[in-house]
Formats: C-alpha cells, structure tokens, sequence
C-alpha cells in the first residue's frame, strides 16, 4: 500500500471562498435547454415546463448563481424574442450552433448542437427557473449582433418590473469575442471601448449591478491587457474559459491507461488560462487591483460526437475535483466558477424522454458544494510525484497548442477549508493511484478546537472506467463512513481512483 500525509494549518488562512465558484451554466444548445430543463408536455414535467426530475437535482448541487442564454449563442441572442405570448414569439429553423457545426466540417451534428430554436424558453422562463433553484441569475448580454440599448433594456426588463420573477445580480458582455469563431469579433482595444459604452448604458439602469467583461489566455496576445487598457477598472469581474483538451474535437477520449492520466492531471494544465487573464491584470491594473475573476466555462470536452450526450465517468470524476482544488487555491481572486454546462449537452445531468441519470461529475460538484466550508486553509502533502505526457496521439501542429506536459503531479490531492468559527473542517482528498489504495496520514495544526467526530465521503469504483448511465444509474454513490477522532494525526484508507471528503467537527 502507498502512503502519504496531509498537514493542515488551522491557522492560516489562504483566502475567502466565494459561493459563486460552484455556479453553472446553461445554453440554448444541444438539448441543455429544450429536451433537458424544459419539456412541456412530458409526463415529467410540471405546469411551467420544467422536468421535474431534473429541477431535483439540480436543487441537488446547491447552485448559487447561474449564466444563461450562452456561450457562443449569446452573442446572436435578442432577447426580445423570447419574451410574450409563446405563440407569438419568433420561430428560428437555424441558430449559431447550427452553422457552426457545418462549419466544423459536422453536418451530421448540426441539427443537433444546434436545434431549430423555438424561443419557448426565454428571459422569464429563465427567471422563474433562477427563482425555484434560489440562484443568482447571471445574463451574457449580446455584444456581437446587439446594442448597448438592446442590453440596457433587457436589463430594465429583468430589474425594474415589479413582477419580475428574480432580480439579475451580474451582468457579462459578450462571449470569447477575442475567438475567430465568434461573433463581434474584435481586438482588445476595441472590446474595451465597446464595454464602456454598455457599461455607461447598464449602469444608468441599475448601479448595482455586477459587470463583467471577456478575457483571454496567452494564446491570443494582448488581448486582455489591450482591453484593460482600453476600459480601465470599470468592470468588476474579468472572465476566464478553458477546456481539456483546449481544443475540442481532436479525437474520443478512450479507456486506457493514457488517456487516465491524461484526464486526471488536465486541471493543472486547464487552470493555466486563469493565470494568464490573473497576470494580466497584475501588469495592467496592478496586483492591488479589486477587479476579481470568473471562471465561467470549463470543463472536459474531447469530440464533438461525445458533446452532445456527455457522460462523465469515475476517471472524469477526478478531474473535477482536481480543477476545483485548483479553484480553491487561487481564492480570494478567482471568485466565480461555473461547469459548462449542466443538462446533457456536456452535462453533468443526463436525461431521456422517461428518466434520467447523473454522471461521475454531477456526484462530485455536489460532494463538493455540499462539504466545502467559506475559509481556505494552507495546507501541503508529502508523497510522491509523477509526470505526465498528456494527451497524445494527435496531429504535431495541435500538440504544440495543447502544451500539456506536466512534472511534478502528487498522487495525492489536498485541500482544506473550514468554517467562519473554525468549528468544522473539510479535507477534500484525491487518491490519483491508478491501483493502488493509498493510506494518509492526516495532522491539523493551529487549531483551538479538537473535533468530536469525524465522516469519510468516498466516491469510488473498481474501475476508473466505471459510470452511471439509463440503465445503471446508481452505479457510481457516494459512500459515507464514520471516522474515529482523537489524539494524534488521524489516519485514512483512500481507494484507488478516488475522491473524498473527511469532514471533522
């Protein structure tokens, strides 16, 4: 059997959690929106359209703030189109996904990525979903075909309507617009002075609300910085996408020891953008600055074929607990985070005409959002090390891009947080051996208060492999042991390819 150790100090804060960083996402695309949130007339459904099924359990995973209509979608999205009377509201046989696909070389997938939109589901139904779930609702206004006014009076629609059904709290404007495939794409500079004039519009509205504003890794130079520069620190967030492999499409994930490897250490190699937009602002706006980040697209994403009825296996399961250490370990400044996205279309939640099931990666957000405590703790392990090759057999031109080839990765993952009264503690730990179980070995210093009992919460299979699907949907659980406390370093059997949480209090 390995062995490793984890040393906690109580008494060293890293930074403040935000709740923001266990958001989601949803987009008209795939079935994400119609044939997964909403299907009226469904037996399953209820009397707004909802599933039912799904509104459970997305209630599950705790979300507290979610960002709608898009992603890419958005930047072509007139939100008056999907206000009113339904059979009133326009009908659109293509949409930006459609054409995108095609464009791909995919028209196999076009329909389906990019289903005809009906606008059935719009700005209210949006609402009325954020107001069930009790979420913040965060609207990606639409930079590419829209207009400062546009946006300024959806927001008053949202906001200043006494029957609204949510008030919004953030605003984003536009979406990757840095990217060649986006629509309203620009320079930095220009993005910049596009953001003060919708920023000048929204604010005349409302003041409160939170702006936030497209930022870019280093792939695309000098964007961010020329935007910063551009528009100052008037925004309150900038955003950060990232994707593993970054560039979907180049081929099927496959069940092998590579490609294990690969997918287990992919959040070091996926939190790289993040750094890259944090480092901007740094050189622009300088390190004192209090405009924070929102990391509100990533995920795993390897072909196109796979995207649009995603299922997460335990391998996967690994690979978000890792990214959200990676999340926890750049608090205060990273703020929010979201999965993109949430229903079927690359999401954690899978559903059919009759039933649903929830993937390795849905299991793990909601460990995650259910146990991780506002107060990031220093934390370190000792044990051993390994590199990692990372995504191989792809063409060389696409390699270089990649630039995933990591040194160092611990078999053992740590991170601990506890509460405001330092009362509670979480241990959120990944066990990377491939088969081998691993004993840890677990000492918390700086801590005035000695805890009375302890919980293991363990997601683990006999195969990294293994998944839930329409058939087996219970096949991958949470496990929930009790852990004796006492004197000295507490001591813990993690299975091979595991995640999980010891909770002491």
């Amino acid at each position: 059997m390995k062995r490793a150790s984890v040393r906690v100090r109580a008494d060293r804060e890293r930074g403040r959690i935000h709740r923001y960083i266990y958001g989601q996402f949803i987009e008209h695309m795939g079935r994400c929106i119609y044939g997964g949130v909403s299907e009226p007339g469904s037996p399953l459904a209820d009397r707004r359209g909802f599933r039912r099924d799904v509104i459970e359990a997305m209630h599950g995973l705790r979300i507290p703030i979610m960002r709608y209509p898009g992603g890419c979608f958005s930047d072509e999205y007139h939100w008056r189109d999907g206000v009113g009377p339904l059979d009133k509201r326009p009908r659109y046989a293509e949409q930006f996904w459609t054409r995108a696909l095609r464009g791909l070389n995919r028209p196999h997938l076009a329909p389906l990525v990019g289903p005809p939109e009906t606008n059935a589901f719009g700005t209210d139904e949006y609402l009325t979903l954020c107001a069930e779930l009790g979420c913040d609702p965060y609207l990606n206004l639409n930079h590419g075909t829209g207009t400062p006014e546009e946006a300024a009076d959806w927001l008053a629609y949202c906001n200043k309507r006494p029957e609204s059904p949510k008030k919004v709290t953030l605003v984003g404007i536009g979406n990757e617009v840095y990217g060649p495939w986006e629509t309203g794409r620009c320079s930095g500079e220009e993005y910049g002075r596009h953001f003060l004039r919708y920023a000048e519009a929204i604010r005349k509205v409302d003041p409160e609300v939170k702006l936030l504003a497209v930022g870019a890794p280093k792939m695309f130079a000098g964007f961010t910085e020329g935007m910063l520069k551009a528009a100052g620190p008037t925004m309150d967030y900038v955003s950060a996408h990232s994707f593993y492999p970054p560039i979907p499409g180049t081929r099927k994930l496959r069940n092998d020891e590579a490609d294990y490897w690969a997918v287990v250490t992919a959040p070091y190699a996926l939190i790289r953008n993040v750094d890259d937009v944090l480092e901007a602002i740094d050189a622009v706006l300088g390190p004192g600055s209090p405009v924070r980040l929102s990391f509100d697209e990533w995920n795993l994403w390897c072909d196109w074929d796979d995207c649009y009825a995603t299922n997460y296996d335990l391998r996967a399961g690994l690979f978000f607990a890792g990214t959200f250490h990676r999340i926890h370990e750049r608090v205060p400044r990273l703020e929010i985070a979201m999965i993109a996205q949430l229903v079927n279309m690359l999401g954690l939640i899978q559903t059919n005409e009759s039933s649903l099931f929830l993937t390795a990666g849905y299991l793990v957000n909601r460990l995650y959002a259910e146990e991780t405590r506002p107060v990031c703790l220093e934390s370190d392990v000792d044990g051993e090390t390994f590199d990692s090759p990372g995504w191989r057999d792809v063409p060389d031109s696409v390699r270089a891009l990649i630039n995933d080839r990591l040194s160092g990765i611990p078999y053992l993952d740590a991170s601990a947080t506890a509460s405001e009264d330092g009362g509670e503690l979480a241990v959120s730990l990944i066990n990377r051996y491939l088969d081998q179980p691993l004993e840890v070995s677990i000492a918390v210093e700086g801590s005035t208060q000695a805890p009375s009992s302890g919980r293991l919460r363990t997601l683990a299979a006999d195969s990294p492999f293994a998944h839930n699907d329409f058939d087996h949907p219970r096949r991958l659980a949470i496990q929930q042991t009790p852990v004796s406390t006492g004197d000295g370093p507490l001591r813990l059997e993690l299975p091979p390819h595991s995640v999980s949480v010891l909770v002491l209090t």
